[in-house]
């Protein structure tokens, strides 16, 4: 019986990780460029059930440990692309991510293009919403001249501005053999890891200016995938109620 216990609790707890993640989710609906999340089970370890007057009858007799989660995976579909008036808003309407460095010198990779622009001695740079360099084709910070409502860019990330003959600079854009083995660092932001593999520059992304990517959640499937995570949850915890009921039972028996 303490067995079903076990079980039933190790429902409950990879269930409120999995509303956990949805809810996570939900909240960031309106987050431009945020890739939805999805929990993902296993069943856990098995143990053989031994008649000591047969042994070998245990070969099929096996029972579970109850359920695991395996992995948050990273859902990395495109989501629904706003138009603004903002020539420093930028989208990628294909696969790839922006570069931008952090405080510290970290490269970090961005489907936010949400730009903007950032004084300091006496330049003005290229960052994002948190003030992180936006990085080029060469993993270099972006500096800016010019009237920004002036700035032009075409499908492969070439900024030009009124008059210019030559493009400034081209936005870096960057993609990964992997991408599901990115780490998600918060501020919409992922940071390369081993399983992702190293980043290689996009040759020719598609870059849109005057344009943001919203999240990809929608929100009628994680309506739906909350109901059934919470139906899942109750009849754990009503499994556990059973357990425990046949456990005071069988504690109340008299020979």
């Amino acid at each position: 019986m303490i067995k079903a216990l076990n079980n039933a609790a190790s429902g409950i707890v990879a269930g409120q990780k999995n509303v956990d993640t949805i809810a996570n989710n939900i909240a960031n609906i309106n987050t431009t460029g945020y890739k939805k999340s999805r929990a993902d089970f296993k069943d856990a370890v098995y143990s053989a059930l031994i008649n000591p007057e047969n042994p070998q009858s245990a070969v099929n007799l096996q029972q579970g440990s109850g359920v695991l989660i395996s992995s948050i995976s990273k859902l990395f579909s495109a989501g629904t692309f706003i138009e603004t008036d903002n020539p420093l808003d930028f989208s990628l309407t294909d696969d790839g991510f922006f570069a931008v460095e952090n405080d510290e010198g970290e490269v970090l990779y961005t489907r936010d293009g949400s730009f903007k622009i950032s004084q300091y001695e006496g330049e003005q740079y290229l960052v994002n919403q948190q003030g992180y360099y936006v990085l080029d084709d060469n993993m270099q910070r972006i500096t800016v001249y010019g009237d920004i409502d002036n700035m032009k860019a075409d499908s492969e990330g070439y900024i030009t501005f009124e008059n210019d003959s030559e493009p400034m600079f081209k936005i870096g854009v960057y993609d990964f053999a992997n991408k599901s083995g990115l780490e998600a660092v918060g501020g919409n932001a992922f940071s390369e890891t081993d399983a992702s593999g190293q980043a290689f520059s996009v040759n020719a992304p598609i870059v849109k200016q005057k344009s943001l990517e919203g999240s990809n959640v929608d929100i009628a499937d994680e309506m739906t995938n909350l109901i059934k995570a919470q139906r899942a949850y109750q009849i754990a915890a009503r499994a556990i109620s059973t357990a425990d009921e046949m456990e005071a039972l069988a504690n109340n028996l008299r020979s």
